[in-house]
């Protein structure tokens, strides 16, 4: 062990030992320092697999011009026409006795330019910036001694040497720092670790002002990183990683095939998590230092007890961000199972509700505690690991005569001497033993790296809270593998909070199961803030999910940051008066919605509900679908349904969308208590109306009851109740939208009870 001062623990930053070489920007004014949207070997998974960033991003508007640094020779070049969005012009040029490359990528090449035309700096145009891009890249590659050698990709910030002036004045920033069991996705969440450890930590290194998470400046990947593990005091180094603490050092540009190892899969192009225990240092041109590895922090070779560990961030001109970060070296197990995660909670025709999970795989599992709520707050345990052993992947309920929602949450605990209890599921429900129509809440929000970061949620529970009829609830997988049948339902939630393209909204499976679901005649309510984008962006999505998105969910992309945050239902549409605002922390949601989807209307269907800056909300279609044996319907909103300000928003939004579907009452009405002593039908109102209108009835036993709408000859046209219900006073809108003006009747049915009533509508 080494004793050391603490002003010792600020590394410093070591002269690159890359080429001094210095030029001008590409953009004008040249003389002029640009502010940084990207830079070198900071995370990508854009345009291709994973892979480090090679060059540095330099914003400038759409069309504008690009002028080559340094004088040379195009050596070639790529058009919009064969390399798309990535065209590109490279440079070669003769300087310090050796050959430099330099590429000018999302431009379209000067027409006049081709391999072997001589080029001026800031005097030549190479190209223009494609119009979508609003920025140049820039890569720069090392001192070559051949000319049609490429080199390897280096920084263009370095110092000294690169684009000049650049003076950096900004500190990269250390978010958070984490411990997870080495090479898996198990997180020590209780300070305490155990054996094989990696230390993992979100970074930023920012190019101006603002906060680290909202701009393209200042969320870029940093230059040098790295880590030391400390007394608690902090007054001894305990562990100093090779190379003084070094782990990453990004001089040169390591294989892409290593990015998966040197960041997390959480990793985007705005969010850089560094593995730190796989750094191998100052990342050279060598093999060896270009090759990544896992490798790992090995506690169990120090003594049981606390300690610091401390991480470090510099950027290339000497600023630097240190933090410490507590900890306890555990000696026993202190590794807690995965989170399981729940198949389904089904309720079957006998009353037998049956909740289902996926096993876990961890060696040292014992088994699962199985827990319930009627309101999601109060949790009681009804089994353990005694009776829900590792072998067990089920387990089911008989007798249940309440009407009321259940849910469940599930965790697994280890057989450690102490046993380790894992964080609990997401948490599933259901309303079992209600007759008449039901409705199916699919889990499809598997996303852990956007605005909602935790590993489960809790927010089927919240669609089931707003729902008053028969629901139950299972996991996206459940219906891609054909456990649960959406042909049993009567509607369908497809929930996907913000879920994007990583981890895919509609896969292909589910796509083929929805469409088919819809073409029987189905009834489908998608809601989440990604799915437009992740199936009908411009660049990304293959045709087979645009036709899905465009033929099946009836919409058609138009943006995915509507840039307001009211939703307000269209004058006409069934979602009239409906009014909320969603994705604000401070009023109730339980995550922030940053990029929420825009659309228009497609293929029949209407815009049902507009932002406050009248963009297009939601879109909703009632018709045959293609390939279609019967009528069904559809309704795409672009929020996460839970981001949506308080449960009476959320249970108007979701009572009209199961009205417009013919699925559910609207609200259960008992006023005082008191049970109607005969069954009744009061006259609609308003009448005359356009094109809503509300009725009521009461209902003074538990009976099968029928609410349907007849025109003038007779003739069904929808109908609005059709399930058992238990005695009290109900009320259901009939949204009228797209049916002409006229005189028509309303028939209630229920035991030996039978009622008609005339309504006008008036347009």
């Amino acid at each position: 062990m080494k004793k050391i001062l603490l002003t010792s623990l600020f590394f410093l930053t070591v002269t690159s030992a890359q080429d001094t070489i210095t030029y001008q920007w590409p953009v004008e004014p040249f003389g002029e320092q640009k502010v940084i949207t990207g830079t070198f070997c900071e995370f990508r998974n854009t345009l291709s697999s994973n892979h480090f960033h090679n060059g540095t991003d330099i914003p400038k508007a759409d069309g504008s011009p690009v002028y080559p640094v340094l004088s040379g020779t195009v050596y070639s070049l790529g058009t919009s026409a064969t390399d798309g969005t990535s065209a590109y012009v490279r440079v070669k040029t003769f300087i310090a006795g050796k050959w430099k490359h330099i590429s000018y990528v999302h431009i379209e090449p000067n027409p006049t330019l081709a391999p072997g035309s001589p080029v001026t700096a800031g005097v030549t145009v190479l190209g223009n910036i494609l119009t979508g891009q609003g920025h140049t890249h820039l890569t720069e590659r090392q001192l070559v001694a051949s000319e049609n050698s490429s080199g390897v990709e280096i920084g263009a910030l370095r110092e000294p040497g690169g684009l000049t002036p650049y003076i950096d004045t900004y500190t990269p920033k250390v978010l958070w720092v984490k411990f997870y069991q080495d090479n898996s996705n198990i997180e020590f969440t209780s300070g305490k670790v155990y054996g094989l450890v990696d230390f993992i930590s979100q970074m930023v290194e920012r190019n101006g002002t603002g906060n680290p998470n909202s701009s393209s400046w200042t969320n870029n990947g940093v230059y040098h990183t790295g880590y030391k593990v400390l007394s608690a005091d902090k007054s001894t180094v305990i562990y100093n990683p090779p190379g003084d603490g070094v782990r990453y050092k990004f001089d040169y540009k390591p294989n892409d095939s290593q990015s998966n190892v040197a960041y997390t899969l959480e990793s985007t192009t705005s969010q850089h998590i560094y593995i730190l225990t796989n750094g191998t240092g100052n990342i050279g041109i060598s093999t060896s230092h270009r090759t990544i590895t896992n490798n790992s922090f090995n506690s169990s070779l120090f003594p049981a007890g606390q300690y610091q560990l401390l991480v470090y961030a510099h950027d290339t001109h000497g600023n630097a961000d240190t933090v410490y970060v507590p900890f306890e070296i555990s000696s026993q197990d202190v590794i807690a199972p995965a989170p399981p995660v729940l198949e389904s909670v089904l309720n079957d025709s006998t009353n037998t509700i049956t909740v289902s999970w996926y096993p876990n795989t961890e060696p040292d599992l014992k088994g699962y505690r199985l827990f319930s709520s009627v309101n999601g707050s109060t949790w009681v345990l009804q089994k353990d690991e005694f009776v829900l052993n590792r072998n067990i992947t089920k387990y089911s309920f008989t007798g249940i005569s309440q009407t009321t929602p259940v849910y469940f949450k599930l965790t697994a605990v280890d057989s450690a001497a102490i046993t380790n209890e894992s964080i609990a599921s997401d948490i599933y429900g259901l309303r079992p033993n209600l007759g008449g129509k039901k409705v199916l809440v699919i889990d499809a929000f598997d996303r852990t790296s956007g605005s909602y970061a935790k590993p489960t949620h809790p927010f089927a529970m919240t669609a089931g809270q707003s729902i008053n009829a028969r629901f139950e609830t299972a996991h996206n997988r459940a219906v891609t593998d054909g456990s649960v049948n959406l042909a049993n339902y009567d509607a369908v939630f497809w929930s996907f909070g913000d879920e994007g393209s990583t981890d895919e909204t509609f896969g292909a499976q589910e796509q083929s199961k929805a469409m088919a679901y819809l073409q029987q005649g189905g009834k489908l309510f998608a809601a989440g803030s990604e799915v437009g984008y992740d199936l009908d962006r411009s660049s990304g999505p293959s045709q087979s999910d645009r036709d899905f998105f465009n033929n099946y969910l009836k919409a058609d992309f138009a943006g995915d940051e509507s840039g307001n945050y009211t939703i307000n239902g269209k004058s006409g549409s069934f979602l009239e008066g409906v009014t909320f605002s969603y994705g604000d922390t401070i009023q109730g949601s339980p995550y922030v919605e940053n990029f929420p989807d825009y659309f228009n209307a497609f293929g029949g269907s209407s815009v049902v509900a507009a932002y406050g800056n009248s963009l297009g909300a939601a879109t909703a279609f009632t018709g045959t679908f293609a390939g279609g044996s019967a009528p069904g319907a559809v309704v795409l909103i672009g929020v996460p349904f839970e981001t949506i300000h308080t449960k009476p928003n959320r249970d108007a939004l979701m009572t009209k969308v199961l009205n417009y579907f013919g699925v559910a009452t609207s609200v259960i009405d008992r006023n005082d208590g008191t049970i109607p002593e005969k069954f009744s039908l009061e006259q609609n109102y308003p009448n005359p109306f356009n094109p809503t209108t509300e009725i009521r009835y009461q209902i003074s036993e538990v009976s099968m009851v029928t609410l349907k709408v007849y025109d003038m000859l007779g003739k069904e046209l929808t109908t609005l109740v059709d399930e058992e219900l238990t005695p009290g006073t109900y009320r259901v809108q009939w949204n009228a939208h797209g049916i002409a003006s006229g005189i028509y009747f309303y028939r209630l049915t229920a035991k030996d009870f039978s009622a008609t009533k005339k309504l006008m509508l008036m347009k």
